[in-house]
């Protein structure tokens, strides 16, 4: 793993370049602390790897339960109702990743912290071929797969997940670089990324990104 600190847009512009745009995902957090570990393995009461599977699978078997009517389409197979269960906040094995730097460094960004903070550069030329794997719970690999069903949201941000096997041990690897955020560079990024075009009314193409935008643009607010 490599890390490389960015304190300018210059900087940062530079290390996108050297990547190909063909095979590298992205992911921002907030603080460098966070590794990439999915949320369903930060959760301290899922101390083992079969406690945290069972859970998962309850989870997500409630999730089923009560979220088709709330739903546009009704998944059709374990990836994608794994897929929407995450989009919408329950905890799983999956983790959200972009294929568009900027929209990682957004995330990096978005909200106030007086540290660094960190986009992830993984690279990877491979997808998994979900059809080769009607179980997601069976993957034994990391993998990146792009959702079949698309939400406005997802398609805004250029979204796509990995799978972690073991959701309680959080990927560390040769193909992962970090790209350090420098807390001095955050509020100078924001700015410049909404130059760009990158917000939260473009980010969550709905009202609540645009009166998020709004109070950003008219107010004191980070």
């Amino acid at each position: 793993m490599k890390t490389k600190t960015i304190k300018s847009f210059v900087q940062l512009h530079r290390v996108i370049e050297s990547y190909s745009a063909s095979t590298v995902i992205y992911r921002g957090v907030k603080d460098l602390a966070y590794d990439l570990t999915p949320k369903i393995g930060r959760y301290r009461k899922f101390q083992r790897a079969g406690d945290t599977l069972k859970e998962e699978k309850y989870m997500l078997r409630l999730f089923k339960d009560q979220a088709i009517r709330f739903l546009l389409y009704r998944p059709d197979n374990e990836w994608d109702w794994l897929a929407a269960a995450q989009h919408h906040g329950l905890p799983t094995r999956l983790l959200d990743w972009t294929r568009n730097p900027l929209v990682a460094a957004y995330f990096a960004v978005r909200e106030e912290h007086d540290g660094d903070s960190a986009v992830y550069a993984f690279k990877s030329n491979s997808y998994v071929r979900t059809e080769n794997y009607p179980d997601p719970f069976r993957r034994d690999k990391i993998g990146k797969f792009i959702p079949r069903h698309v939400s406005p949201r997802i398609t805004a941000q250029a979204g796509l997940f990995t799978i972690h096997p073991d959701p309680l041990r959080p990927l560390s690897s040769k193909s992962v670089d970090t790209l350090i955020i420098h807390s001095g560079f955050r509020r100078a990024l924001k700015r410049i990324l909404y130059r760009y075009g990158i917000h939260e009314a473009t980010m969550f193409p709905d009202l609540d990104g645009v009166c998020r935008h709004i109070e950003y643009l008219r107010t004191d607010k980070y």
